[in-house]
């Protein structure tokens, strides 16, 4: 008599693998959030900052005037018209669906030719944050970022979480 062997798994063993693979992703949900949130706010930070940082190139290589607007999550970014002259559009970025909350203290910005903010000493704070967050976690937690121009034309990303006189702080 030949014995055959059953390959494969029971309903039991099969039924136990997915209930740990539950309970692993069960614990696993909440950071993955917050991973999500805080990639989706760097990623707002970093179209944001390299917005600024095209539109005060594009000044100092044209030797014109160029102006930033903020656009929801978006930015425009142009040659401002003169003499009746309509503006110049550079190139833009579209908004995007986001759950961010982005704020500003200015919606435009202009760099001169020298790659100096005009009328000198203007400046642009854009703050994103993660909704529902409340506050803005101490370093490494995000959940807030801002994009700051200086009075100088200088952008920099920065966390306001962060402590004082630390490399990300905003001070």
């Amino acid at each position: 008599m030949q014995m055959t062997t059953n390959r494969g798994f029971t309903m039991v063993e099969m039924m136990m693998v997915v209930m740990v693979l539950a309970i692993l992703m069960a614990i696993a949900l909440p950071s993955m959030r917050v991973h999500m949130a805080n990639a989706e706010i760097r990623g707002i930070s970093e179209e944001m900052r390299s917005g600024l940082e095209l539109a005060r190139s594009e000044a100092i290589r044209r030797n014109t005037s160029v102006r930033f607007t903020r656009n929801g999550s978006g930015w425009n970014v142009v040659i401002p018209g003169t003499g009746g002259v309509a503006d110049q559009q550079l190139t833009m970025r579209a908004p995007r669906e986001t759950p961010v909350a982005v704020t500003t203290s200015a919606e435009t910005i202009t760099f001169n030719a020298s790659g100096w903010t005009t009328p000198f000493g203007s400046t642009m704070t854009i703050n994103l944050q993660a909704p529902a967050t409340g506050e803005c976690k101490p370093a490494g937690g995000l959940n807030c970022l801002t994009v700051a121009v200086a009075a100088g034309g200088l952008v920099r990303s920065c966390d306001p979480g962060a402590a004082a006189g630390t490399v990300t702080a905003c001070n």
